[in-house]
């Protein structure tokens, strides 16, 4: 659910910073139209700057200006068409200006600061490193903290963390040393991290199938007409047989 959360998040800043680009890429076309326009209106017509005739060349002059048309038309073209061109330059503008997300940003730090970031062995970076990092990038700096965090939370960073190591900055030159309380840090996220992995890993123990109880009531039933069935199949003695027929006489 968190993972979704910041997922949109990271989608509604770019798409903020995306509008903020556009927006400046039109100002700025916007403030070079007014002033090709103010420079269009403030420059004087070609015919003030004409040298004034003589009286010798004045008919020459009159005739010249009859016959050609003036030339100010020519060279400032109507409002109208000036408003309807296209701006080009705001569409790449907008495309140079999108922000990459902190994962892709993190890339670009292994090529660009190579003695900084590492892909294998791994050492601390410089306390406050994320200053450097604003200074430098041209993102803003939620982006910047966001990219490190995903470096700092790998687990080759978390174990290089230890005391009396040295820190690094971004040209890789020593800034400091691990103090006691980072490597304690460190090492407590270090078995935190391990303890999941072990209860992700664990195989569940299946539940043992419920013994069932004897019924002896059922049995006790069960064993009664068994009883009596093998007293009836039993055959009857000659004796047996006289004292039945004895009782029958002496009913009668």
């Amino acid at each position: 659910m968190a993972a979704n959360v910041l997922q949109l998040l990271e989608l509604l800043e770019t798409r903020l910073d995306q509008k903020n680009a556009e927006l400046e890429a039109l100002r700025a076309e916007n403030s070079r139209l007014k002033q090709q326009l103010a420079r269009g209106e403030a420059a004087p017509p070609q015919i003030a700057q004409a040298p004034l005739p003589t009286e010798e060349s004045q008919p020459q002059a009159e005739r010249q200006h009859q016959e050609k048309p003036p030339v100010v038309a020519e060279q400032t073209p109507p409002q109208e068409e000036i408003n309807e061109t296209p701006a080009p330059a705001v569409e790449p503008a907008a495309e140079a200006t999108q922000p990459p997300s902190p994962h892709a940003l993190l890339k670009q730090w292994y090529q660009r600061y190579p003695n900084a970031f590492f892909k294998g062995h791994t050492k601390p970076l410089k306390v406050g490193i994320h200053h450097d990092l604003a200074e430098r990038e041209p993102w803003s700096g939620k982006l910047v903290r966001r990219a490190l965090a995903n470096y700092v939370n790998l687990p080759r960073y978390i174990k290089s963390m230890r005391e009396g190591v040295e820190r690094v900055d971004l040209e890789g030159n020593p800034a400091g040393k691990v103090d006691k309380e980072a490597a304690q840090h460190a090492s407590a996220r270090r078995h935190e991290s391990q303890a999941t992995k072990a209860t992700e890993t664990a195989p569940t123990p299946r539940a043992k199938p419920a013994q069932r109880t004897p019924l002896p009531r059922k049995e006790k039933r069960q064993e009664v007409p068994r009883q009596e069935k093998t007293e009836q199949a039993k055959p009857l003695s000659l004796e047996e047989k006289l004292k039945g027929l004895q009782q029958k006489f002496e009913g009668r």
